[in-house]
């Protein structure tokens, strides 16, 4: 008798479980998991019952003598689900407690801890008077249902009063629903809520049909559907990277789809844009630009961010994949595409530029009497945002948004200073990047004959992209009937470069096609409060001329609060910090900490004080990845670290004269332009903080940084 087609699922906490069994365990249930998918029902796999289990479908597995395996045996049918592996007592006492059954409104397959939801609501009604109003009394069961709530836990939903509630919800909710929730108590409209999360029509749902419920996106978070062999091996042969398989719901949604224009996602850091942005040009190049000569332009703001971001593609796509997708920095690009139509100027940045400043500085005339800086500012944001050529120009510019006011006489004054400036750049041959987009967008509309292979693009950190970067990009690949053309992801508030952009300014259309990302998966919701009032009263725009804030941005995980510890020399906290990685190294591989550095002068110095202690360290330089098997901790600058996450960070030297950067502040001409370069400063400090996992340290000796006292008056 032939055994019927067997389909089996393996749970997200599995793989996490398994993960942390030794190896010689890790090899037994990979067996065992061999052996069930060839026919769950020989009688050599020893199925037992869970004694008092409030779930009589979950069975236990023996792996060996000591360790078991649950997994939910169905009534009926050949769908199999693999949920839980551990010793024999903690595998029974997790199934004990659990239930894994389809959710009657929302048709997602759902794991909840029955006495933790029993227990949480005890503890929410415990905060809160029985005569408190409760903050979601207006809203059906039917509803919460449908956002992805489960049945157990509709009396702590129910329960809700504060923000502080909410926040102790969030963490037992299933993701789906824990972003409903975040909405709901941020103010959104119940009928926002349910569009946002493609609710607003009710659906008919078998609840013993775990076929449909394999399909439905939520499930696809907390499943794997083991339809490959290979890949299953590949996952269990080394720890799972969740990104590479488990997408949130909302990010399946904006990856899996047919766009009929250009889309922005914005989203706080750890809310995984990058990720979407990933998957996104994987999913292009399978469906959408599969032709042998089609080519998805995947394009960053710098040369690091680019390897990482290629590095990763190669995680997730197979090598015919790979060969559609092009992956380069938006600078390098337009360097070698000039190269490639036989103009060789050089690109050339702030350092290059220095002495050419200097000289042209030398004809400023004596009225108005005005700083180098004011020129150099003057320069990036006036003349080179609008593309002035010409004093007739200039005259007529908008200046709003500097500091320093100019009559008409008074830039025609200054004027020849920017000239000479220009001048000089033609004679030595260079280009700053707002000259070389411009040169790349006139080729490309102006000399017939060129063609580029590019049928979509995928923009990462689009917060740091200037405007003359985007009006490139639309000129690259126009807007078509086709849709799928520009798939753009940032985050404001990690704005470090300093550029701002409306879209819509540049020829892309985004209404009807923005979406945002509100949980964060990667920090403690510790660390997130920390970096997030690091940039309180900090106006942020949305890209697109608006304004957008984190009001709704939240972590589902907790930890411990960011430590913040000063010492009075150098020398004291160089000896904290070697304590602390002996410390670390007793229980894990310092590749999973990073020291965070302001400036590449202070890296050489903390390099010489690790290896004088016989402390490993490498460096992570701006044009390699992080070599992942070279073994001690990791050390980088602020900017560097912008793409990367570790277990832990120490923000080191975070000091009165470091951060925000001293001489940097001595050079800026302007009270605007000084409030402009703060925002940035704290920005940094934001990025670098949300790229810890699990803990993040801020030492400093001397004098701290003024973002300390400001942050404490706040909190």
């Amino acid at each position: 008798m032939s055994i019927p087609p067997i389909r089996l699922a393996i749970a997200i906490d599995f793989f996490d479980s398994y993960n942390r069994l030794p190896k010689k365990v890790q090899g037994k249930a990979s067996k065992l998991i061999d052996q069930f998918k060839k026919n769950p029902t020989q009688t050599g796999l020893n199925y037992e019952s869970i004694k008092n289990a409030r779930d009589s479908n979950l069975k236990s597995l023996r792996v060996d003598q000591s360790y078991r395996a649950i997994v939910r045996k169905p009534d009926n049918g050949n769908t199999y689900l693999l949920l839980w592996v551990d010793k024999h007592d903690q595998a029974y006492q997790w199934a004990q407690n659990r239930v894994c059954k389809i959710n009657s409104e929302s048709g997602a397959l759902q794991i909840v801890d029955v006495e933790q939801a029993q227990n949480l609501e005890k503890q929410i009604n415990h905060n809160n008077s029985s005569e408190v109003i409760r903050r979601f009394s207006q809203i059906s069961t039917r509803h919460f249902l449908r956002l992805g709530v489960p049945e157990e836990l509709l009396p702590s939903v129910r329960a809700v009063v504060s923000d502080s509630d909410i926040d102790q919800l969030l963490p037992q909710l299933p993701e789906e629903a824990a972003d409903a929730i975040l909405m709901l108590g941020a103010g959104y409209s119940l009928e926002t809520v349910l569009k946002e999360h493609h609710k607003l029509k009710s659906e008919v749902i078998d609840p013993n049909n775990l076929d449909e419920a394999l399909s439905k996106d939520e499930t696809k978070r907390r499943f794997f559907l083991v339809e490959d062999d290979s890949a299953l091996q590949e996952i269990l042969a080394a720890p799972l990277e969740k990104w590479r398989v488990f997408l949130h719901p909302s990010q399946r949604r904006l990856v899996e789809r047919d766009w009929n224009g250009p889309v922005r996602v914005l989203g706080g850091a750890g809310t995984g844009k990058t990720v979407v942005a990933i998957h996104r040009a994987k999913w292009l190049a399978q469906h959408c630009f599969n032709q042998e000569n089609d080519r998805i332009f995947f394009t960053t703001f710098t040369r690091n961010l680019a390897i990482d971001i290629q590095m990763n593609l190669h995680k997730i796509c197979s090598s015919n994949i790979m060969k559609r997708i092009h992956v380069e920095n938006i600078d390098s690009w337009v360097s070698n595409f000039l190269k490639s139509e036989g103009i060789n100027s050089k690109i050339v940045y702030e350092e290059q530029v220095k002495n050419l400043w200097q000289e042209a500085y030398t004809i400023a005339p004596t009225s108005p009497s005005l700083p180098l800086s004011f020129y150099k500012d003057e320069w990036k944001d006036v003349i080179q945002v609008h593309g002035v050529r010409t004093l007739k120009d200039y005259l007529k510019v908008s200046r709003v948004g500097r500091g320093t006011s100019l009559k008409r006489s008074e830039r025609a004054a200054i004027w020849p200073v920017f000239e000479e400036y220009r001048s000089l750049l033609q004679h030595k041959g260079w280009k700053e990047i707002e000259d070389a987009l411009r040169d790349v967008c006139s080729l490309l509309k102006n000399k017939p004959g060129i063609t580029l292979p590019f049928r979509s693009i995928i923009v990462d950190e689009a917060q740091d992209m200037s405007e003359g970067v985007f009006q490139l990009l639309r000129t690259i690949v126009v807007s078509n009937n086709q849709g799928n053309d520009l798939f753009i992801v940032g985050d404001p508030h990690q704005r470090i470069y300093g550029h701002k952009v409306v879209l819509s300014h540049c020829g892309i259309e985004i209404r009807g096609r923005s979406h945002k990302l509100r949980i964060n998966y990667r920090t403690t919701e510790q660390i997130r409060k920390w970096a997030t009032a690091m940039l309180k009263d900090i106006p942020f725009d949305d890209l697109d001329g608006k304004l957008d804030n984190l009001n709704d941005y939240r972590s589902l995980l907790q930890g411990t609060v960011p430590n913040i510890q000063g010492f009075s020399s150098f020398e004291d906290e160089i000896n904290f910090l070697i304590y602390k990685l002996k410390t670390i190294s007793e229980s894990e591989p310092l590749s999973n900490t990073c020291l965070v550095l302001r400036t590449n002068q202070l890296i050489k110095h903390y390099l010489h004080a690790l290896n004088e202690h016989n402390i490993q360290a490498q460096q992570i330089k701006p044009s390699e990845p992080d070599n992942e098997e070279k073994p001690g901790v990791r050390i980088a600058t602020m900017h560097r670290v912008k793409g990367l996450q570790f277990n832990r960070i120490f923000i080191c030297s975070f000091n009165y004269d470091l951060i925000p950067l001293k001489f940097a502040l001595q050079d800026i001409s302007d009270d605007t332009a000084r409030q402009n370069f703060l925002h940035l400063e704290r920005s940094l400090v934001h990025v670098a903080a949300t790229r810890a996992i699990q803990e993040v340290n801020i030492i400093y000796y001397g004098k701290p940084s003024p973002f300390l006292s400001s942050l404490e008056q706040d909190c």
